[in-house]
């Protein structure tokens, strides 16, 4: 069984890795990353942590979902090392739901120290019911409802202000034993912005741009207002700002920008209204090493040390002597995104007019981001790692529209029956599965200490259909003379 170590970072960024790869074993060796959990066996077959791929499918059955707990956790530390080693105020992690909302994940993470980030109240009680201490809770939306609102503040969750409404809402007595914990969303328009190639999925004439017209956040102007308005309330306390710039570009300097610019933006509120944050909440997007949804093949050289290194450098150099705030870091896909693999089996193999289709019996229903955002996700032709790549062919679910999964791929002559592993399936996948054409959504299974587990339970026609009602006109006999 050969496991593969994590690539060097100068020779698996240079260029596509898929170029050049004899095997899919030797693909794997150039695009593997520190906290993977794939094995190559004398026989060609894939494993993960140390599991047939074959047995996995024929225990749960097929295209299915494989999670490996171990990943996630040490995603988390090498993130919460990775700034606490660097920043002297101290941080915090808090989960972006929204990633992969598996109630396991989140209990893993809840184990690992994280806290959560949500939107809405379905995320809220999944945050709750995944272990996740109210104290230790984000709540993020630009649309926020009343309700649900003053339903978190009564919990003691930290509000992310990021409407006008929200501070009258939460301006009452008697919401908490406390005043309301809150941040100001921070609009962050840095010029430098647009010195960065988008590598991602940004639209818009520039970067700067494309981040003004974005619904989230306040400019200096507005927010300045809003942080007065906040603190002559008895009833909230301000704590700090949020900010979420995102990925536009996989340099740490990009990241730095966004860092400085949000302290830019703190010191000039400072001068009007004599407050200081004691957070500041610096979002997610954090980029992986291997990055599906990069316009560019290259592996990613960064590490994540290498982006708090220059971040904690840039909050530094930019705060002075000012007191040092309170880290916050709202990651989602940094946690998750290796450690899940989607297995899938081959199906029915057309080669004709020049082109090759290989069909799995998985789609992107399962895999929204290649419809998306075009993501590239890396595909192993896990029962033959080591068969020479010796043809390239699209690799194609089995639904009504394209359904590409990956244009081109290089795979060894497979069979019907053949197992493909596609990777980096733990963000956004089944966050955003849907079932069109009727195809149910996978199992997924844990992979542990302890063993396998089922931790989502694979769909049938009941669960599909089982919101669905027919109204009892409907189901009358069709009436005589009506063809």
């Amino acid at each position: 069984m050969t496991a593969f170590p994590a690539s060097p970072p100068d020779a698996a960024c240079s260029a596509n890795p898929e170029t050049g790869a004899a095997t899919g074993a030797a693909l794997l060796a150039a695009i593997a990353i520190p906290t993977d959990s794939f094995s190559v066996g004398a026989d060609g077959v894939l494993a993960i942590a140390g599991h047939d791929v074959r047995d996995l499918l024929e225990r749960f059955g097929s295209p299915l979902y494989v999670t490996v707990e171990d990943t996630i956790r040490c995603n988390y530390r090498a993130l919460h090392d990775a700034f606490a080693n660097r920043w002297a105020g101290g941080i915090d992690v808090f989960y972006a739901l929204k990633t992969n909302s598996l109630l396991a994940i989140r209990a893993i993470l809840h184990q690992e120290g994280a806290g959560g980030e949500c939107l809405g109240p379905i995320e809220l009680k999944a945050t709750l019911a995944g272990g996740a201490d109210p104290e230790r809770i984000v709540v993020n939306g630009s649309d926020k409802q009343e309700a649900d609102l003053l339903e978190a503040a009564r919990l003691g969750a930290v509000i992310n202000i990021d409407g006008e409404d929200e501070i009258g809402w939460l301006d009452r007595p008697g919401l908490s034993e406390r005043p309301v914990r809150v941040n100001l969303r921070l609009k962050l328009l840095a010029e430098a912005f647009d010195d960065f190639d988008p590598q991602f999925f940004k639209t818009g004439s520039s970067v700067r741009e494309s981040l003004r017209r974005a619904k989230w956040g306040y400019g200096l102007e507005a927010a300045t207002a809003l942080v007065r308005r906040i603190l002559a309330s008895p009833h909230l306390e301000l704590i700090g700002y949020s900010s979420h710039v995102g990925r536009f570009s996989n340099l740490p300097q990009a990241y730095a920008v966004g860092a400085s610019e949000l302290v830019k933006t703190a010191l000039a509120i400072e001068a009007e209204t004599g407050f200081w944050p004691r957070v500041v909440n610096l979002g997610g997007g954090w980029s992986r090493q291997r990055e599906p949804e990069s316009r560019k093949p290259d592996m990613n050289p960064h590490s994540i040390d290498d982006y708090a290194t220059v971040v904690t450098a840039a909050l530094a150099e930019a705060m002075g002597e000012r007191p040092k705030p309170r880290l916050w870091l709202e990651p989602g896909r940094y946690l998750v995104g290796n450690a899940v693999t989607l297995l899938t089996r081959v199906g029915a193999i057309k080669r004709d007019v020049g082109h090759s289709w290989v069909h799995v019996d998985t789609s992107s229903n399962q895999l929204m981001r290649t419809e998306t955002s075009q993501a590239r996700h890396m595909i192993l032709p896990a029962t033959r790692m080591h068969a020479p790549l010796t043809e390239k062919a699209d690799v194609v679910g089995p639904t009504c529209i394209p359904s590409l999964l990956g244009a081109g791929r290089p795979l060894p002559v497979l069979e019907r029956g053949d197992i493909l592993a596609i990777l980096d399936a733990g963000m956004y996948a089944e966050a955003l599965a849907n079932q069109f054409n009727g195809m149910p959504r996978p199992a997924n299974v844990l992979l542990s200490a302890s063993g396998a587990a089922v931790i989502r339970q694979r769909e049938s026609f009941e669960d599909m259909y089982a919101l669905q009602r027919i109204p009892a006109h409907l189901k009358q006999p069709r009436e005589a003379g009506h063809e």
